[in-house]
């Protein structure tokens, strides 16, 4: 199985394909931590916590990276129910690098987000669980 693994890995590399992750940033120091299968948990707060999505390219070109969410998340005023974009859709690289913003509503509480990140004909997932 590693075999086939290394080899995927350098015909990617052979290719000039530039492989592509992408992970979650806590700058505000919120409480979260990483669990064993690699599932982000954030505590949920009173007001909104804002995070960054981190795209790595490894591309010298400036690229774009868009980014969706598993299921769709609804804001309510009591007025009007909206559609809640979590994570902002794109964003383009710089030197290999591209960073997103994500909102995550107290109302999210319970929940699991899972953001996805496509680059070319790659994709990458981070699941966040609010807890």
């Amino acid at each position: 199985m590693i075999r086939y693994i290394s080899l995927i890995v350098f015909l990617g590399f052979a290719s000039g394909q530039n492989t592509f992750s992408i992970e979650l940033l806590n700058e505000r120091d919120y409480p979260m931590f990483i669990n064993k299968v690699g599932e982000y948990n954030i505590k949920a707060g009173k007001s909104m916590r804002i995070l960054k999505m981190k795209g790595v390219t490894n591309s010298s070109k400036i690229e774009r990276i868009n980014w969706e969410t598993k299921n769709s998340f609804y804001w309510s005023d009591r007025l009007r129910t909206d559609n809640y974009p979590v994570v902002s859709p794109s964003c383009y690289t710089r030197d290999g690098v591209g960073y997103s913003t994500i909102g995550l509503l107290p109302e999210m509480k319970g929940t699991m987000v899972t953001v996805y990140g496509f680059y070319q004909n790659q994709v990458d997932s981070v699941k966040i669980f609010i807890q």
